[in-house]
């Protein structure tokens, strides 16, 4: 019998990248243990979570610009020591604002993991970058889904300090196996920004990103407002929003696999085309489940095809600052999308949820038509596709 052979490359980026994205779900659940230890509010401790993505939004772009000019390999090697360490002292806090003021820190060693991943798995698996992204895709998806139910085994059994210890074994492991992937060197933060913004391909790959976050974000805010309208229970809502980031885990490799064989262009187009889709349907039917389904097929054909669209079209040496703006353009759409979803809800929910659900499908099944718009504009500005 013979088994597929572990990339153990591919394994070092996909537990980083997970390492992260489990930490930051799985600390929402210690958040109350935490309040009830210092002797605080919810209000006071969700600042554990709030000063982590802080420090994270204010670093991508200066490690991105930092690894071009030393190595992307020994900035992420680097950041998942630092990661780990701060992990094994954040459980040892005495205090809740040395609490913060290490989470603030671990926000920048984050940065220096989650900034650099794309760029790096783009480079390590430049034939099979499609697939190597649609990995990554479903590794967030499998680590958001992960995070919470781990998060409240570890803290009804081990208590709040056992959610930042967990992360050491797994950020040792990830610096082990990250010895051999593929630098990304190249021009500093300056000048790749400068060459970034004069290549209009790129600049539309990543004004599509935006969109695209926007739109989910905005959806994963405005279900469990409509749902909780509707009489449905926290716990049944909670299972129900589990359907897209199990499809983006289970779709998003052979998604990605597709892209390499289809195209970027063509696998993320259809994949706008269908968040459009089933954003406009769940508004207008209100039915909630086949927007879920959609919604999740669509991640799963856009996100890994779209990323490796970005980082395919970013200039000559300026991978490692298109790694860190593609994370500002995720981080940029989350925030668009929040507000969106947000603001519509709040001011329409007085006419009933119904209607409020309708006008804000609409709208973020308009920012997933701009994104295959400007994925289609891409197409027409100067130079062929490399896929």
């Amino acid at each position: 019998m013979s088994f597929p052979r572990i990339d153990l490359r591919l394994a070092a980026l996909l537990i980083g990248v997970t390492l992260s994205t489990v930490d930051s779900s799985a600390l929402n659940l210690a958040l109350p243990s935490l309040a009830a230890h210092f002797h605080t509010d919810a209000g006071a401790v969700q600042w554990a979570s709030s000063l982590y993505l802080i420090g994270a939004a204010l670093s991508f772009l200066p490690l991105s610009g930092l690894a071009g000019r030393i190595g992307t390999v020994r900035v992420y090697r680097v950041s998942l020591i630092l990661f780990s360490l701060i992990s094994l002292l954040l459980a040892l806090s005495p205090t809740l604002g040395l609490l913060f003021t290490l989470r603030f820190l671990q926000g920048i060693a984050g940065a220096g993991i989650v900034g650099l991943v794309p760029g790096m798995t783009a480079a390590t698996f430049p034939e099979r970058r499609g697939w190597a992204l649609g990995m990554v895709a479903g590794s967030v998806a499998a680590g958001t889904m992960l995070g919470p139910p781990l998060g409240g085994f570890l803290v009804e059994w081990f208590g709040w300090r056992s959610i930042f210890l967990i992360n050491l074994p797994f950020g040792m492991v990830a610096f082990l196996l990250s010895g051999r992937l593929t630098e990304l060197r190249g021009v500093g933060l300056r000048e790749g920004l400068r060459r970034a913004v004069r290549a209009p391909r790129f600049m539309l790959a990543l004004l599509a990103t935006t969109c695209f976050f926007a739109q989910s974000f905005g959806s994963n805010l405005l279900w469990p407002f409509y749902l909780e309208a509707g009489g449905m229970t926290p716990g049944r809502i909670g299972l129900m929003m589990l359907v897209p980031p199990v499809l983006l885990m289970l779709l998003g490799p052979w998604a990605g696999r597709l892209s390499d064989r289809a195209g970027y262009e063509r696998i993320s187009w259809l994949g706008s085309a269908v968040l459009a889709l089933a954003s406009w349907t769940q508004g207008l039917t209100g039915r909630v489940l086949p927007g879920l389904a959609g919604i999740g097929i669509g991640r799963a054909l856009f996100q890994g095809a779209n990323n490796a669209a970005v980082l395919s079209q970013a200039p000559p040496e300026t991978g490692a600052v298109a790694s860190g703006l593609l994370s500002i353009a995720r981080v940029a759409g989350q925030g668009l999308g929040s507000f969106l979803a947000g603001t519509m809800w709040g001011a329409l929910e007085h006419e009933g949820a119904r209607h409020a659900f309708l006008i804000a499908n609409l709208v973020l099944g308009g920012m997933a038509l701009l994104a295959g718009l400007l994925i289609l504009g891409r197409g027409r500005v100067g130079g062929d596709d490399p896929r």
